[in-house]
């Protein structure tokens, strides 16, 4: 009855472990937090779009706060007549913070380490570096250019995310 009982608990720690963080849809929840940088009057317009684009993507949850990735935005437009804005210039930087990269977690298991763990602080706020898009267009451009955003992190990081062992 014991050894069955043990059993029994392994068995479900282990499958607990590995299932994976289940948002409302039944899906893997991978947090995303958009930050955009741009002229006052196109701001608001650039950051609906891009997050109207990553909320149509599966397994995307947008938030404020403690994000699995960042997606930083830059947009300046260029002016080639006085006063009219005739471009768009989008700087996208993708972002995973150290502290969710799941290394923090490997390295407190060093506990008695000093030296390793004092790295680790260290490094608390970092971010690892995914991928940098820059895209030009004219102002007509902005939708398709938010689309080409989520495009990219789905197909080049998101795929990549959803394939690593830690969250299958």
């Amino acid at each position: 009855m014991k050894r069955s009982f043990i059993f029994w608990t392994i068995v479900f720690i282990t499958v607990i472990a590995f299932l994976p963080n289940v948002h409302a849809r039944g899906n893997l929840s991978i947090r995303v937090q958009i930050m955009v940088q741009a002229d006052a009057d196109i701001q608001a317009a650039i950051e609906n779009q891009l997050k109207k684009q990553f909320r149509s993507l599966d397994d995307v949850v947008l938030v404020n706060e403690k994000p699995d990735f960042e997606i930083r935005v830059i947009v300046m437009g260029s002016a080639m007549k006085e006063k009219e804005n005739t471009g768009v210039a989008f700087s996208t930087v993708f972002l995973s913070p150290y502290i969710r990269s799941g290394i923090p977690d490997l390295l407190n298991r060093c506990k008695g380490d000093k030296e390793v763990l004092k790295i680790n602080e260290g490094f608390a706020k970092a971010q690892i570096y995914k991928d940098h898009l820059l895209q030009v267009g004219s102002p007509k451009d902005i939708e398709e250019i938010c689309k080409d955003i989520a495009y990219n992190f789905k197909t080049n990081i998101l795929e990549d995310y959803r394939l690593t062992p830690q969250n299958r």
